[in-house]
Formats: C-alpha cells, sequence, structure tokens
C-alpha cells in the first residue's frame, strides 16, 4: 500500500473537522424534529433541551431556524412548539411517493392498453427544479416513445412537467421561470410570459399538454395528482403525432383523468377536474416568442 503524502492527509484531517460541525448541527435538527409524535405534539424548548440533553440555546436557535422555514409553529400564549405546514407536506409527500409505484402500475397498465401509448408517472426531483419518469408502461405498438424511468426534464418543457409545475406553489413556479427557459424542439416554451399563459390554462382545464416540446414528431397529455399544499406526481401519456387528433385527445384526457384519480384515489389525493373544451394541441409558434 502506498503511503499517503503528508499535505493530502492534512487536507482529509481539515475537511473532516470542517465537515463534523455542520453534521452535528443536521443531527441535532433531526433529532429536535422526531420529538414531535402523536401522543406528543407539542414541546416548549426546555422540554425538548432536557429530553435531547442539548443546551437551551443550541435548541432555541434551531427552532427559530425551523420556524422561519415553516417546519415548525408556535403557540403564541403558550409558546410551545408543534411541527409546522411545511414538515407536514414535506412527509406527505414523501409517503406519497414512497407508495406510488406499486399502486400506479395497473392503472397505467390499464392507460396504456386503454390509449395504445407510453403512460407516464412523473415526480419532482428533491431540487423541485425537474420531472423525474418514476414508471412508465410501453404500448406494444412499433411506433412508440420510449422513456426509461429516471429520465428528467425541466419543468416547463413536456406535459408531465408543465403539469407538476402549474399546481406547485408561487414562489416555486416563479423560482423556475427566473432561470433561462431551454429550448428543445421548435414548440419549446423559452418566453416567461408565455409560460404564465400556458400554466394559468392547465390550472384552469386541469390537465395539460405538449407538441413536440421535447422531441420532434411526440405530443403529450399529462393530469397531475394533488395533495392538500402541493403537487404529488403526474399521470400522462406521450405518443407519436401521427396518432394525433382532437377527438382523440379528448377521449385520451378523460382516460388519463380516470387513472389519474385511481392513483391519487389509493393515496388519500385528489386530481382536478378536467374541462376539454378545447382539445386541439399543436405547434404554436406564439408560445416560444411570448
Amino acid at each position: 500500500m502506498s503511503p499517503v503524502a503528508p499535505e493530502r492527509a492534512a487536507g482529509r484531517r481539515q475537511d473532516d473537522a470542517e465537515q463534523k460541525p455542520a453534521f452535528q448541527v443536521l443531527e441535532r435538527t433531526f433529532g429536535i424534529l422526531e420529538v414531535f409524535t402523536e401522543e406528543r405534539p407539542e414541546w416548549s424548548t426546555t422540554d425538548i433541551a432536557r429530553r435531547l440533553d442539548l443546551p437551551v440555546p443550541t435548541v432555541h436557535r434551531i427552532l427559530a431556524a425551523l420556524r422561519r422555514l415553516g417546519y415548525v409553529s408556535q403557540h403564541e400564549e403558550t409558546r410551545r412548539f408543534r411541527l409546522g405546514l411545511g414538515a407536514l407536506s414535506l412527509g406527505e409527500r414523501a409517503r406519497a411517493v414512497a407508495d406510488l409505484r406499486p399502486v400506479a402500475i395497473g392503472p397505467l397498465r390499464r392507460l396504456s392498453e386503454a390509449t395504445g401509448e407510453t403512460a407516464l408517472l412523473t415526480v419532482l426531483t428533491p431540487e423541485r427544479d425537474r420531472g423525474v419518469c418514476l414508471e412508465r408502461v410501453e404500448t406494444p405498438q412499433p411506433l412508440r416513445l420510449s422513456v426509461q424511468p429516471g429520465r428528467q426534464l425541466p419543468l416547463h418543457a413536456g406535459a408531465s412537467q408543465k403539469a407538476l409545475l402549474a399546481f406547485m406553489p408561487d414562489e416555486d413556479i416563479d423560482r423556475v421561470i427566473a432561470e433561462p427557459l431551454e429550448r428543445f424542439c421548435r414548440s419549446t416554451i423559452t418566453s416567461p410570459a408565455a409560460l404564465r399563459r400556458e400554466l394559468a390554462m392547465i390550472r384552469g382545464r386541469g390537465w395539460a399538454s405538449s407538441y413536440e416540446e421535447t422531441n420532434v414528431g411526440v405530443w403529450g397529455v399529462a393530469v397531475p395528482v394533488l395533495s392538500v399544499s402541493d403537487v404529488v406526481c403526474a399521470v400522462g401519456i406521450a405518443g407519436p403525432s401521427a396518432r394525433l387528433s382532437a377527438q382523440r385527445v379528448r377521449r385520451d384526457v378523460g382516460l388519463v383523468h380516470e387513472a389519474a384519480v385511481i392513483v391519487g384515489g389509493a393515496l388519500g389525493l385528489t386530481s382536478p377536474p378536467v374541462s376539454t373544451s378545447d382539445a386541439r394541441i399543436g405547434p404554436t409558434s406564439e408560445r416560444s416568442q411570448g
């Protein structure tokens, strides 16, 4: 075994020394969050410090940060803490995503059979800036869209991604739109103003569509699945534009919505109602121009 150079060994020791305080803060933060249970949902700063054997000022600082982030809330009169909406929303999303694949595979398979297209289940990445394919069922038709689980796309491009983005909190939408909107195909929406109009339309009718936004000759529709406070996933289909028609879109949106309702219902989640009064899908040059 070759010896480690002294400067490299010193660098490692320095890295370890720098990482220890950060890890300690993380460990203490999660320790504080874990004291809140169904049996005891409220705690004072002193009680938490005593339970975890931590200094009261340390617990106070961590609770103050968690409160600012919405992960705990404080009663105005008793000054006791309990889990906030941020923690509840995070737990809701984690539970839903963990249960999604086994719940969704049956509805996706039936959706693919009914529409003759590839059925997709898409969720947000942990950074909440892209959509990632969690599961898919491909149609046996020779001409089809092939998507591998794990594929990621930015939230402004493609039906499933836009279905997620449209129902995210306003601050998340603003953050996504503030970034450059990359063009993939001729119909990719690259104008912030056009994207905001598109998202408003999606919220109004309950479903998203795309035509040659991520791949040439590919169209898709998708419906979101929602928790009380956030979007959890999107159920969609995608296929070649050679099989596209307004009549098919009206039929397929209903089938996608039905699958989304089944997936969401199994997890205590919902999907918005859909309207197909305007079921046109096709190239729209103004989307990229604003």
